[in-house]
């Protein structure tokens, strides 16, 4: 029993899902507990691995709540069904929290060829043209991230993007996108999924494209 609690304990450090973590914190301590009450006799460690045990149940408590009033605008909510899946109500709304919605007028520059974005844009309504060499050369519309590959990357841009009309968006700074992989493992991998899945909807429209240019042409 003792040496279940503390391998019980160093499982849970390899958790990178907190509430995975405090779970088994918890397990660990029930499983100290019983060995220092039943065969120690040790009242300090009952004491203490109940301590540890109520600390773990409180903090519990507290992410079920945040779950539980976590409340959503339309825009968020869509946002939430397409790109934030399996993530809790509670990490999402921390997760907008870092960054913020805006309405940007036509011609607003949302990244610029060879340099680094100033956020990662998630484009909710309107377009906005791609240009390379200040050539025209696609269009993207609502629900996709821009800038995700330069951010994550840590490189620069490798095309221009400029909203054609009013759009809604959604942005967070670059800095904020790299505390979050540090700090947050559990929303940085939603995200990071969610980026995917747009990555691969990208590619499917451009290969799109590029046959139907090429059926056109033949």
């Amino acid at each position: 029993m003792g040496h279940l609690s503390y391998i019980l304990l160093v499982i849970s450090m390899m958790m990178r899902d907190i509430s995975a973590l405090r779970l088994l914190v918890i397990a660990s301590a029930l499983a100290g507990i019983a060995y220092d009450l039943f065969w120690l006799r040790n009242p300090v460690g009952v004491f203490w691995e109940g301590l540890l045990l109520l600390v773990n149940v409180v903090q519990l408590y507290l992410l079920w709540r945040r779950d539980q009033s976590a409340q959503f605008s339309q825009e968020e909510q869509s946002f939430v069904s397409t790109r934030l899946k399996g993530l809790s109500p509670g990490r999402c709304r921390d997760f907008f929290d870092m960054g913020r919605w805006e309405t940007l007028p036509t011609g607003t520059l949302l990244t610029k060829q060879n340099e680094q974005p100033e956020f990662l844009t998630y484009l909710y309504e309107g377009t906005a043209s791609i240009l390379v060499e200040d050539r025209k050369v696609a269009t993207v519309d609502a629900g996709h991230y821009i800038g995700e590959m330069s951010l994550l990357g840590d490189g620069d841009a490798s095309a221009t993007v400029i909203v054609e009309g009013p759009a809604r968006v959604w942005r967070i700074e670059p800095e904020k996108i790299k505390r979050l992989m540090q700090d947050r493992p559990t929303i940085a991998n939603a995200v990071q999924a969610g980026i995917a899945i747009d990555m691969r909807r990208k590619i499917v429209a451009s290969n799109t494209i590029l046959t139907a240019g090429d059926i056109s042409h033949s």
